[in-house]
């Protein structure tokens, strides 16, 4: 599975990296020294000056110097955790390369037997394609590449975008990198994103009415002049503490409604400061592909604005110290300002807020694609057409190692549009199905597929390989199989093009009505818009070839029985299975009498 430049490539930037943490950390070191020696200069001196007062002048200055190094601390710290997690990044890319991918996200959250594919072929999970593909970090990124591994896009044209956009990406290794590691620092909470949507659609209750506008521009400066006043003219104290009393009367009023307003906002200034960060990152890079150009210019409409919103956000945040709400909402009203702002800019931009929240998603998940391009230059971005056919030479599964990989060709169109694959226990059959499925789902997606060639139709996946019974709806094995089949039947009589995968029909009845139930399954599926490919133990499926000549044909995979020895090519070859395995390997395993 490794691919010697791709690793060499990811080796030098570790060692890079390794380098460039080890002297930020002595920068680091050496700043925290320097403010350390600060505040003791400080101490100094401000003991120093109840003797020699005039010292007490140096304190400011010294105040000043440390914050600013508190503030180059904080930076340095920050670029550190951002090199600490592209260092970590190369780490987990050489392991995947090296075929262990176990550190990656599973996207077990998505997992769904019901779902018309996606749990056949492995789509979520521990040792799944989402697994091995995804490098989206947040939450809605995550969601996105899900849903591109399990719905079908529109057109041909979207699929088209977004490969021309992973392959300008693949080129880009180096900044699908910055954008994983800036959005490995997004912590969002479970339901950040639900109660941003709710402030959202929450009306103004402050900004758009003039009577509050002039009030947040008159009070506080009647207030703050009165309580200046006060200090050079005697009998103007009760007027100062009535004007702020008057300040929080008039809060008290509202004081409900922005507890409520703080509560849905709070805590997401940090998280969207992050992702403004982001855009800021995605904006400077110069894209020729259509999308990533769309994604870019969002970026740059969304970047200025993001910023500005956490900015807000962290300002209304000094409500929660105690001492400051109470002298700042006595002259300034702040509480009903910090609103005033928020309302109006939410006013201003609240109908483009998720759509930039989601380029960070979207830039995401075409970097996951681009990452995954450019760990297999063999590849191939596939041909999407929407004349059903499917042509593919050097098929494999993705998740194979590359030496053990055994690539196949297979063709189906609307007339040649039925494949029967026979053969023995661990022939190949199932990997076949499974390869083909993951590849189509990868193709529309967006994606490389693990071919020399590959033409696909746009089309409904439709599977049936691993269907799971259910105590809770107190459904059987069986009767869940014949409901895959009916859902996939009626899609079919609806006039819905499909890809139809099965392994193995009806397992959960006897040999007898198994087989008269798959042939007259497959004489079904004959009538109908879609290509199918079967894999079944049951060779007498091959005799409806001669039924359905050009239309049905028959696939098998071999085994191969010499000196007592059993072995596999895994290659996919045409005819009925000749060589089957199962009395062999008891026999050989002393399960049965040889």
């Amino acid at each position: 599975m490794i691919h010697t430049e791709t690793a060499r490539f990811y080796e030098n930037k570790k060692s890079f990296y390794t380098g460039a943490l080890g002297a930020i950390r002595k920068k680091i070191n050496v700043i925290s020294n320097i403010r350390l020696a600060i505040a003791v200069i400080f101490l100094i001196v401000f003991y120093l000056g109840f003797s020699t007062h005039s010292l007490f002048y140096l304190l400011p200055f010294v105040l000043f110097v440390f914050a600013l190094f508190v503030r180059k601390h904080s930076a340095l710290f920050k670029e550190k955790i951002h090199i600490e997690n592209l260092l970590q990044i190369q780490k987990d890319e050489l392991l995947s390369l090296a075929g262990d991918f176990s550190h990656n996200s599973s996207g077990s959250e998505f997992i769904d037997v019901h779902h018309p594919y996606s749990h056949d072929l492995d789509i979520f999970g521990e040792s799944s394609l989402y697994q091995y593909l995804n490098r989206s970090n947040t939450r809605s990124g995550k969601k996105m590449m899900a849903d591109r591994l399990s719905t079908k896009p529109g057109f041909v044209s979207e699929v088209e975008l977004r490969q021309h956009a992973a392959r300008e990406l693949a080129s880009k290794p180096d900044f699908c990198q910055e954008v994983q590691a800036l959005s490995l620092r997004i912590e969002e909470g479970t339901n950040d994103r639900s109660q941003l949507e709710h402030w959202l659609l929450q009306p103004s209750f402050i900004y758009g009415r003039g009577i509050y506008k002039l009030a947040l521009n008159i009070l506080p400066v009647l207030t703050v002049g009165i309580v200046c006043a006060a200090f050079f003219i005697d009998g103007l104290t009760a007027y100062a503490v009535l004007s702020a009393g008057l300040q929080w009367v008039f809060l008290g009023f509202h004081l409900r409604k922005v507890n409520l307003f703080h509560e849905y906002i709070s805590g997401k200034k940090n998280t969207l400061g992050k992702y403004g960060d982001i855009l800021f990152y995605i904006r400077q890079e110069n894209f020729s592909s259509e999308l990533m150009q769309k994604l870019g210019a969002r970026a740059e409409e969304g970047d200025e604005k993001m910023k500005q919103l956490s900015s807000l956000m962290r300002s209304f945040d000094a409500r929660l110290n105690i001492m400051t709400n109470l002298f700042i909402n006595s002259l300034l009203l702040y509480d009903l300002q910090c609103v005033y702002r928020l309302e109006k800019w939410k006013a201003e931009n609240a109908k483009h807020l998720l759509r930039w929240i989601d380029t960070v998603h979207e830039t995401e998940v075409l970097c996951s694609f681009g990452t995954f391009a450019f760990n297999h230059p063999m590849f191939v971005f596939p041909r999407v057409n929407t004349d059903q056919k499917l042509s593919v030479s050097g098929l494999g599964h993705p998740l194979l190692d590359e030496k053990d990989r055994v690539l196949n060709d297979t063709y189906l169109d609307p007339d040649r549009s039925i494949m029967i694959i026979t053969g023995a226990n661990m022939a190949g059959k199932s990997t076949f199905l499974r390869s083909l499925g993951v590849n189509i789902v990868l193709a529309l997606a967006g994606a490389p597929a693990c071919a020399r060639d590959f033409d696909c139709p746009l089309i409904e996946i439709r599977s049936g390989m691993r269907t799971a019974d259910s105590l809770r709806e107190n459904q059987s094995y069986f009767f869940a199989e014949l409901d895959r089949l009916k859902s996939i039947m009626d899609e079919l009589r609806r006039g819905t093009p499909l890809l139809v995968l099965l392994d193995e029909i009806l397992k959960g009845t006897n040999s007898t009505d198994k087989q008269a139930g798959s042939v007259a399954l497959v004489k079904q599926l004959a009538g109908h818009p879609c290509l199918v490919v079967i894999a079944t133990h049951d060779l007498a499926l091959g005799d409806l070839e001669h039924l359905y000549p050009g239309r049905i044909l028959n696939y098998s995979f071999e085994a191969n029985i010499e000196n007592d020895q059993l072995s596999f090519d895994y290659k996919l070859k045409r005819g009925i299975a000749q060589k089957m395995n199962a009395t062999f390997l008891m026999r050989k395993m002393g399960i049965i009498p040889g």
